[in-house]
């Protein structure tokens, strides 16, 4: 009877006593050719703005103008090219002189505009006098009015000439200019409204040009917009107002998603404008995005794993860990409330430890039924079971036999996964030998 007790003591503590991770040996080289990334495991979730390595979410597109990005110069007035001030790809500050045109309407506009502000001029006299008169009681109230509509009549159109050279380009200080006795020229100049970048200019000197054509298209200064791609699972992490930083450039703020999903590629359109205006993003050129986002999942107190893996574990909201059948009737936990196999994760029989840390999503790595983590420990990286539940925002809690603080595979998942196989191992890699379980011989 003792030697019966004394072997199933001996197995009992074989059967809890947790297996050691699998080691696969791994050399600084072949890490950085196959392009192996780690983070760090986090006893909390990170505050807002935290960019884990292999949880960020790209999105690839094409840098567009707005629609308030592009101006239009044209003249009122057709004419004959003299001079040309300005050249394609040329920035130009607004008011800038971009050509010259010799024009006869725009000599006739002027005169017109002289001609109709002297009438103007006498019809207001004349509306003064005849009030004076009328206040006197020496001419009718007819009179009177006829006065007044002459004179409206003679202003409205005056106006109207004084509106036309405005919009043919001449100022108000011009326009005082002309009026107070400056000589008439038939030389109109055509300027820049905006200030911005001359995108085409396609005239030369010579060239007619007639009333209201296109001279020239210029790219008003300001932020561009970046029309992005995103998948269906993309579309589910991204909101207006969300952050993108731009390949080699600077940030990115989304302005507008479309509600419509492509039927070809499941994929949406993103717009996505410039926080600031940066000259590396040029229009029609291929940018990546990569999204900036918060991670506001709230944190479990430290030491103590969410509640989802709490109930997966068995941990009672005492957080002690009920037996499981592993340790069965033998009594292996004892009255202390010590932890017994319940931890083990599948059929690995790696006990779970009391906490949990966080990871990104893209770090679990699962083979049948079980989910694992490669964990960089000595010669290369443990393969550690563990319990995952999300934790939002792409995140996991994950409780197994590692601790906060330990750098975790996020890129080059493939690679390890290749070496846990056997496949591919080189001269130096490959799983270590496993060590042996404790068995209950003597």
């Amino acid at each position: 009877m003792p030697l019966l007790l004394l072997l199933a003591g001996l197995l009992t503590t074989a059967a809890a006593a947790p297996a050691v991770p699998e080691q696969l040996r791994v050399n600084s080289a072949q890490i950085a050719r196959a392009g192996i990334a780690t983070t760090p495991a986090l006893a909390a979730l990170p505050a807002a703005g935290f960019e884990a390595a292999g949880n960020d979410q790209y999105l690839a597109g094409t840098v567009v103008a707005p629609g308030t990005a592009l101006a239009l110069a044209s003249s009122a007035l057709g004419g004959v090219v003299r001079q040309v001030h300005a050249a394609s790809l040329q920035r130009v500050a607004a008011g800038a002189p971009l050509l010259t045109l010799f024009s006869q309407p725009w000599l006739e506009l002027q005169r017109e505009y002289l001609q109709l502000a002297s009438q103007a001029r006498l019809a207001g006299a004349k509306l003064a006098r005849d009030e004076t008169l009328f206040g006197d009681g020496i001419i009718a109230a007819a009179r009177l009015e006829e006065s007044r509509s002459a004179a409206q009549l003679a202003g409205l159109a005056a106006d109207e000439r004084r509106q036309a050279l405005r919009a043919a380009g001449l100022d108000a200080a011009a326009i005082g200019a002309l009026r107070a006795g400056r000589p008439l020229s038939p030389m109109l100049t055509v300027r820049a409204q905006y200030a911005g970048t001359v995108l085409e200019l396609p005239v030369s000197p010579g060239q007619r040009i007639e009333a209201g054509a296109e001279l020239a298209r210029i790219g008003r200064d300001g932020p561009l917009w970046v029309e992005l791609q995103a998948s269906r699972q993309q579309l589910a992490l991204i909101r207006v107002g969300d952050l993108l930083r731009a390949k080699g450039c600077g940030k990115l703020r989304v302005i507008a998603i479309s509600p419509v999903v492509n039927g070809a590629n499941q994929s949406a359109l993103v717009r996505a404008e410039q926080t600031e205006r940066d000259a590396c993003l040029k229009i029609n050129a291929y940018v990546e995005a990569r999204l900036l986002r918060d991670a506001a999942a709230p944190a479990p107190a430290p030491g103590v794993a969410p509640a989802g893996l709490r109930a997966a574990a068995g941990v009672g909201a005492s957080g002690v860990s009920r037996t499981s059948g592993a340790s069965g009737a033998s009594g292996a936990s004892g009255a202390s409330g010590a932890s017994g196999a319940s931890g083990a994760s599948g059929a690995s029989g790696t006990a779970l430890s009391g906490g949990a840390v966080a990871l990104p999503a893209a770090a679990l790595v699962r083979r049948g039924a079980d989910t694992f983590v490669f964990v960089k420990r000595g010669a290369g990286f443990a393969v550690v079971p563990v319990r995952a539940t999300a934790a939002g925002a792409d995140m996991v809690w994950a409780q197994g036999a590692l601790t906060a603080g330990e750098p975790v595979a996020v890129r080059g998942i493939v690679a390890l996964k290749g070496i846990w196989a056997g496949l591919g191992a080189e001269a130096g890699a490959g799983p270590a030998a496993k060590p042996v379980a404790p068995t209950g011989g003597k």
